[in-house]
């Protein structure tokens, strides 16, 4: 799923929470609203030209479904769960909405989201495929009951790819992609030496630097970097050394002035259209950059592999913790529930499924919708590749218990104490990060003691054993119960 933020979009969304109004509207015919049931459906219009896209998709659906008309609002995807809120404060909830990953959390804990667990029929459940709607392990149940649907693939949250330009790394005598994080560092050096200004070897894909995470996860639990917690322990660990490694990789990088100028602020869709431009060399992201480049520069010899390791072995897999990400979810407060699940089972159709990884490149949900067709596309078919060979499931401790629900969700909104503003910190003023995490580890674990005590205090589950998983191997595919 695309992630890009849009200005001019914003101040619109936020007018038009606070009236009411929508950016996109509704169909042709809108002169019959009166004969029909209006669904207001609150989405994100990415990637490039899916307002487009929505647009004649739902006038589609209303063409099959001629007493329902499909009214659409869009927001930012900075800010689409602000929006989506404001809108439920100002009574004006829509019928169904987009909350992707924990903003569904957000959500269903103001008690915003109904379940769709009385729609949902056999039939339904078969589209997708076999065992990725169990309640324990989809990612989309909560307490057992379906809350959201998903768009994507599963993979497709959790994967990260690493991009190459052939014809450049061949400059500089590279026929190969890096391997450990030392050729990354020796190969971006010599390229951006070689680039003279006109291109360069590296950057961190994004103003938070992004990479060093996506490194990190080939050394440490993924658990470490997304939440500062390492889930085998259950204790604090933003100082594992191979985080720790990962951020001071770029921090050498940086201060020797390898990486692209400019990087810390990058939006992000800058990382695709430098390298699509041929100004970027290498970096890693996630798989949804491939298809963008494509776009902007179809003759472009793309490298995809997968991310460099450190020298001394890889010490995780990338983590597949669900099944799928949550995005479509239906409001409690909507009055037309089974016209707006019309409209859900719209969005998990086939028929929707393929003319959206028609339009975008993207690899949804429903396998069946693009599988044949992606194995015969190269750069797919790198995708696919990549994610059989890096990616294992993983805990989830939000999944697992009502205890590791709660505290989970304690530590989502507490992004202070996540390592991403410490991390680009050092690596922009060159300090060495090991202090500054350390510290974390001490604010996360005073932080988890007091919220354990005042979940304990509410007689509510939840303590640091909720996030101990102490058999887990990040290097193997993890059972749950198992």
């Amino acid at each position: 799923m695309k992630i890009r933020p849009a200005l001019t979009v914003l101040t619109c969304a936020v007018a038009l929470a606070l009236s009411g109004c929508n950016l996109v509207g509704g169909s042709s015919d809108a002169g019959n609203a009166a004969d029909k049931v209006t669904v207001t459906v609150a989405l994100v219009p990415d990637p490039p030209g899916a307002s487009e896209f929505y647009r004649q998709q739902f006038d589609e659906f209303e063409k099959a479904n001629p007493g329902i008309a499909v009214k659409v609002v869009e927001n930012p995807s900075d800010q689409q769960l602000n929006a989506v809120e404001l809108m439920f404060q100002q009574n004006r909830a829509p019928d169904v909405f987009r909350a992707q990953d924990d903003g569904m959390d957000r959500m269903a804990a103001r008690g915003w989201v109904a379940p769709l667990d009385e729609f949902v029929t056999p039939e339904f459940l078969k589209r997708f495929p076999e065992g990725s709607m169990d309640p324990a392990t989809s990612g989309l149940h909560r307490d057992g009951k379906l809350m959201s649907l998903p768009l994507v693939w599963g993979p497709w949250s959790s994967l990260r790819v690493f991009l190459y330009n052939e014809d450049l790394l061949k400059k500089s005598g590279f026929d190969n992609p890096p391997k450990t994080w030392a050729d990354l560092e020796r190969m971006a050096a010599k390229i951006t030496a070689d680039g003279h200004g006109k291109y360069f070897g590296y950057a961190p894909t994004a103003a938070k630097a992004p990479a060093a995470e996506m490194l990190a996860g080939t050394a440490v639990p993924y658990s470490v970097a997304a939440s500062g917690i390492d889930f085998r322990t259950g204790k604090p660990a933003t100082s594992s050394p191979g985080l720790v490694e990962a951020v001071e990789l770029h921090r050498r990088m940086q201060a020797a002035k390898v990486m692209m100028p400019g990087w810390e602020s990058w939006d992000g869709s800058r990382a695709f259209k430098e390298f699509a431009a041929g100004k970027l060399a290498m970096y890693p992201t996630p798989p949804w950059h491939v298809a963008e480049v494509r776009k902007l520069s179809p003759e472009i010899k793309l490298g995809i592999t997968g991310l460099p390791v450190p020298a001394a072995g890889r010490g995780a897999y990338l983590a597949r913790n669900k099944s799928f990400s949550p995005l479509w979810s239906m409001s409690s407060q909507s009055a037309h529930k089974a016209e707006s699940w019309k409209v859900m089972d719209f969005l998990a159709s086939d028929a929707f499924h393929k003319a959206y990884y028609q339009k975008f490149g993207t690899l949804t949900a429903l396998e069946g919708a693009w599988k044949a067709e992606a194995e015969k596309n190269p750069d797919q078919a790198a995708i696919l590749k990549v994610a059989a060979e890096t990616l294992r499931r993983a805990p989830n401790p939000a999944l697992a218990s009502k205890g590791g629900q709660a505290i989970t969700q304690a530590l989502a909104a507490k992004p202070d104490l996540k390592y991403t503003d410490a991390a680009v910190s050092s690596i922009v003023k060159n300090q060495p990060f090991a202090p500054a995490a350390a510290q974390l580890d001490k604010d996360l674990q005073t932080f988890l003691d007091k919220t354990s005590a005042d979940l304990a205090a509410k007689g509510q589950e939840g303590s640091a054993k909720d996030l101990t998983f102490a058999g887990w191997d990040p290097l193997k595919d993890f059972t749950p119960g198992g």
